[in-house]
C-alpha cells in the first residue's frame, strides 16, 4: 500500500474521529448548558422587528422596548403553558387517585383475559395448542413481576421529574433574563461580532444564519402543525368514546407520535387489541378507525408541510435516528435527523 495514501487515510480517520467526539461532547454537554442562551438568541432575533417598531413609532428606548416585549412573551407563553399544565395536572391527579382501585381490578381482569385466551387456544390445532397454553401459563406467572417493575419505573420517573424541577425552573428564569439582555444589547453584540471577524467570515455566518433560520422555522412550523392536528383528532375521538382523561391521553399519545419511527399506532393498536380480548369490540373498532384517521391525515399533510426540508434518503434518516438513540437516547432520535436535514439544506445552499 502506498505510504502517502496510508498517511492520508489515517489523517482523515483521525480528523473524522475528533469531529465525531467533538460533536458528541457538544450535544451531550455543551448544548444543554447553552440551551437557554440559544433560545434567547433565537427569540431576540425574532422580536427584533417589533423592538425597532416600538423605537420608531412610540420613541421607546431600546431597553424599555426589549423589556416590554420580553414581558409580553412571558405573559403569552407562560399563560398558555400554565393553562396546559393545569389541565394536564388535574387529569393526572384524578388518575392517580384512581390508581389503587385500578390496581385492585387488575387480578380479576387478568384472570378473565386468561380464561378467554384459554378458550381461543382450545380452537388452535393440536400441534400448536400445547405451545400456546405453555406461553399463557408463563405469561400469567410473569404478570405480577411485570406490574411490579412498571410501578417501580413509574415511581423512579416521578422522582427524576421532581429532582429536575429546580433545574428546569432555573433554566426557564435564565432564558427569560437572557432574552431581555440579548434583545437590549443586540446592536452592540452585532457590532462586536463584526469587529472581531473578517468580511468573509461574516458573509459565511450570515448565509448560515439564513439557512438555519429558514430551516428551523419551517421544520418547527410543520411539526407543530402536525402535532396540533393529531392532538385535535385524538381529543375529538376520545370525547366521542367518552374516554376518561381524554385530554391527558391525547397529549401523551401526541408526544409519542411526534417521535421518529413511533406513531399513534404504537398506543392505539395495542389498546384496540386489549379491547378485543376484553370483549369490547365496538371500542376496539373505534380505536382502529381513529388510528386510520390520524395515519391518513398525517400522510396527506406531512409531505406538504415538510416538503421544504425533504430530499434525504430514508436509509440515512433511519441511520441518524439509530445513532441519535444510541448516543443521546430518545432526544437524539429527534435531534440527529434534524441535524441531517439541516446539513442537507446547507449542501443545497452551496
Amino acid at each position: 500500500m502506498d505510504e502517502t495514501f496510508l498517511k492520508r487515510f489515517l489523517l482523515y480517520a483521525a480528523a473524522a474521529g475528533a469531529a465525531a467526539g467533538l460533536l458528541y461532547l457538544t450535544l451531550r454537554f455543551l448544548l444543554p448548558w447553552l440551551l437557554p442562551f440559544l433560545i434567547a438568541a433565537a427569540l431576540s432575533a425574532a422580536v427584533e422587528p417589533a423592538v425597532q417598531g416600538l423605537q420608531a413609532r412610540l420613541h421607546f428606548k431600546r431597553g424599555f422596548a426589549s423589556l416590554v416585549l420580553t414581558l409580553f412573551l412571558l405573559f403569552v407563553l407562560g399563560g398558555l403553558l400554565s393553562l396546559l399544565v393545569t389541565a394536564l395536572t388535574g387529569e393526572a391527579y384524578a388518575l392517580l387517585r384512581r390508581v389503587p382501585a385500578l390496581l385492585s381490578m387488575i387480578p380479576d381482569s387478568l384472570q378473565g383475559l386468561l380464561t378467554r385466551l384459554d378458550r381461543y387456544a382450545a380452537l388452535c390445532p393440536p400441534w400448536l395448542r400445547e405451545t400456546v397454553e405453555e406461553t399463557l401459563t408463563r405469561s400469567a406467572a410473569d404478570a405480577g413481576t411485570l406490574l411490579g417493575m412498571l410501578a417501580e419505573r413509574l415511581l423512579a420517573t416521578l422522582g427524576t421529574l421532581i429532582t429536575a424541577l429546580p433545574r428546569m425552573i432555573l433554566a426557564a428564569a435564565t432564558s427569560v433574563l437572557a432574552i431581555y439582555f440579548t434583545s437590549s444589547a443586540l446592536p452592540e453584540l452585532r457590532d462586536a461580532l463584526a469587529q472581531y471577524t473578517s468580511a468573509k467570515v461574516r458573509r459565511m455566518l450570515e448565509s448560515l444564519q439564513q439557512v438555519f433560520t429558514r430551516s428551523v422555522s419551517r421544520w418547527l412550523r410543520a411539526e407543530l402543525t402536525l402535532c396540533a392536528v393529531t392532538f385535535a383528532e385524538l381529543l375529538a375521538g376520545f370525547w366521542f368514546l367518552h374516554q376518561p382523561y381524554a385530554l391527558l391521553l391525547a397529549f401523551l399519545i401526541t408526544l409519542v407520535d411526534a417521535l421518529p419511527v413511533f406513531g399513534t399506532g404504537t398506543v392505539l393498536l395495542p389498546w384496540a387489541l386489549v379491547a378485543v380480548l376484553m370483549q369490547n369490540a365496538p371500542k376496539a373498532l373505534c380505536l382502529a378507525l381513529l388510528y386510520l384517521v390520524t395515519l391518513t391525515v398525517r400522510n396527506i399533510l406531512e409531505p406538504r408541510l415538510l416538503g421544504a426540508v425533504a430530499g434525504v434518503p430514508p436509509i440515512l434518516s433511519l441511520l441518524a435516528m439509530y445513532l441519535g438513540f444510541c448516543s443521546l437516547g430518545v432526544g437524539g432520535m429527534v435531534l440527529f435527523p434534524f441535524l441531517l436535514l439541516l446539513l442537507s439544506q446547507f449542501r443545497r445552499q452551496k
